[in-house]
């Protein structure tokens, strides 16, 4: 009987955890809406509750029970941990036997493993389901360890899982890829080729003129993969990126803040997904990736000798001002506020989780010391209301406030930074801490594709692919939007190794996913004639990335393993990690 039940303590304070599933047993406040799922009138309020979509979770009360596949976990794992009873648990298995998945379940007082996986409900984009096909037991023996351990603290439950993430030694090599120059090369003149509309004069975040692919200050991709490509390119790259900036600048609003999207005709759109009545909400996570962006922005221009315009700099100030404001008025950043008033309109959340960061820049830019003690008092929020309790939420703009990775990467950022500002060891412990966190979002092993995927005939290897959040369940290539410089730093201050090994996980499979002329990428709507047209319209174009790497099911078992033909915001993390991180690991030897 391939059905392994593991009896665990029960208590009702038990966190109940799968890597990039499941936090906190996923136990928040729950609306059922379709995608693109967003708050409607009289959803929010300045002192909200976290709120999530219709994922796969326990009630608030602890009843219940989830069931997903290891499809659906960036490592094959459960756990548990209870503050109460100073006691934590994980139970870790394989991805699959016989080409099939092994399921993951938790119910109070006991963690199951099954093979084929057993599910009652299944997920499918914003909602479950009840299963329509039912459950057939097949004889197998299910591989797994257990670690059962004295633990006082979240913080110390994530170091082990942190520490034991590869502990069942699945293949978790990296791919070869081709050369990390190459790759700036086609990416760069993808980038000039695709992205630029010389009408706006601005690097758009996708390549076509639909609305949300036009311009977004922050989050997929903006200031982010201008920051990249003038640091990458030369004088033409410089000019354009120079244009983007005037641009944005041109759409700050009288709050400070940015406007969230703008179409192919420069009409601004509010990041409400067209909610009739909150044309004026902004996601605050993109101005938040604006100003401390523009800090890089600003040394990256002082280091090549170009002049930084005084409205640059005035412009950055008055982004800054809008953060100390945001926080004296509400002790809180938010989730979405108003693009006008700049009053918080949907609370909580850890969306500005970069914002203390970039505080801590403004403060060290502009000598005053408001940045800094806003950035302090936010950064600590953060941690007291959200990362000690083990979630972050808030980075995308399309899944309510459903857990994810997105805003933990963003708060590793501002931790760093303040540590390098400040030089408290409080900011480092905060910052150990959450890239434990962060790694339970990261692929720990080489997931085994269907045969006839686009990703087995690739061969591709998911190990340091990375989850976004708990809604749209599939890896991707690299963080959303970061380089994961962080965790570099985090390595060289601390020594730890477990560092270097995670950035260099993420940071060296990012290359596998580009699709290129010589070794071109197919959609999941493609045949096996296609395979063999050159002129195939199902042909990624050379130096797209897709930011699907799909292990779970979530969409349909026919998306396992392939892609939609769409260039993503993962071409933006590719062009960062070639910027900053790649040249920093040449230079180590082991």
């Amino acid at each position: 009987m391939a059905l392994k039940n593991i009896p665990i303590f029960e208590s009702e304070d038990n966190y109940v955890f799968i890597p990039a599933c499941c936090y906190a047993g996923n136990q928040f406040r729950t609306l059922k809406y379709g995608y693109p799922p967003m708050f409607r009138p009289g959803d929010a309020d300045v002192e909200m509750q976290n709120t999530i979509t219709d994922v796969p979770r326990l009630e608030p009360d602890g009843s219940g029970k989830i069931e997903v596949t290891t499809g659906d976990a960036a490592t094959p794992c459960v756990g548990v941990f209870s503050k109460k009873l100073k006691r934590g648990i994980l139970v870790f298995t394989v991805q699959q036997i016989d080409g099939q998945n092994i399921g993951l379940a938790y119910e109070k007082g006991s963690i199951t493993l099954s093979w084929p996986a057993k599910r009652e409900k299944i997920y499918r984009m914003t909602r479950t389901f009840e299963n329509p096909v039912p459950w057939k037991d097949l004889p197998a023996e299910i591989p797994y360890k257990i670690i059962d351990f004295c633990c006082s603290s979240l913080a110390e439950f994530f170091r082990t899982f942190f520490e034991n993430r590869k502990i069942m030694g699945m293949d978790s090599s990296r791919p070869d890829v081709m050369p990390h120059e190459r790759q700036a090369v086609i990416q760069v003149e993808k980038f000039n080729a695709m992205n630029w509309d010389e009408k706006l004069g601005i690097y758009m975040v996708g390549t076509d003129r639909t609305r949300f692919q036009v311009w977004q200050p922050g989050w997929t991709g903006g200031t982010l993969s201008g920051y990249a490509l003038m640091r990458l390119g030369g004088k033409t790259e410089a000019e354009r990126e120079m244009k983007t900036l005037y641009f944005l600048f041109s759409t700050q609003g009288k709050s400070g803040f940015f406007e969230g999207v703008i179409d192919a005709d420069g009409i601004s759109y509010g990041d409400a997904f067209s909610v009739e009545g909150e044309d004026n909400w902004h996601l605050i996570r993109k101005s938040a990736d604006v100003l401390y962006f523009l800090f890089k922005h600003f040394d990256l221009m002082k280091e090549r000798n170009i002049s930084i315009p005084e409205g640059f700099i005035t412009g950055a100030k008055k982004t800054a001002d809008a953060f100390v404001r945001l926080h004296e008025k509400y002790g809180q950043f938010g989730h979405f506020v108003d693009i006008e008033s700049g009053d918080i309109i949907a609370g909580g959340s850890v969306s500005a989780g970069i914002a203390p960061a970039g505080l801590a820049r403004a403060y060290t830019y502009f000598g005053d010391k408001k940045y800094l003690v806003t950035a302090e008092e936010s950064a600590e929020r953060y941690y007291r209301e959200f990362l000690s309790k083990g979630f972050t939420s808030g980075g995308p703009g399309e899944i309510l406030q459903g857990v994810d990775s997105e805003s933990a990467f963003g708060l590793l950022e501002s931790f760093v930074i303040l540590y390098e500002t400040t030089h408290d060891g409080k900011w480092l412990d905060y910052a150990c801490e959450c890239a434990h966190y962060c790694s339970s979002w990261v692929v720990s092993y080489n997931y085994r594709f269907p045969e006839g995927s686009e990703f087995a005939r690739h061969g591709m290897k998911t190990v340091g692919s990375v989850f976004a959040n708990i809604q749209n369940k599939h890896s991707a290539p690299g963080i959303c939007t970061l380089s994961g410089d962080s965790l570099l730093k985090l390595w060289r201050i601390t020594k730890d190794r477990l560092y270097l090994e995670l950035i260099r996980d993420i940071a060296l499979t990012i290359g596998q996913y580009m699709s290129t002329s010589e070794d071109p990428i197919y959609d999941w709507d493609s045949n096996e004639n296609d395979k063999k047209c050159p002129d195939s319209p199902h042909i990624l174009p050379e130096g797209f990335i897709n930011e699907r790497v799909n292990m779970s099911d979530w969409e349909d078992d026919r998306c396992i393993g392939g892609v939609f033909n769409g260039s993503c915001w993962s071409e933006t993390s590719n062009l960062l990690t070639l910027a900053e991180v790649i040249p920093e690991l040449k230079k180590i030897t082991d």
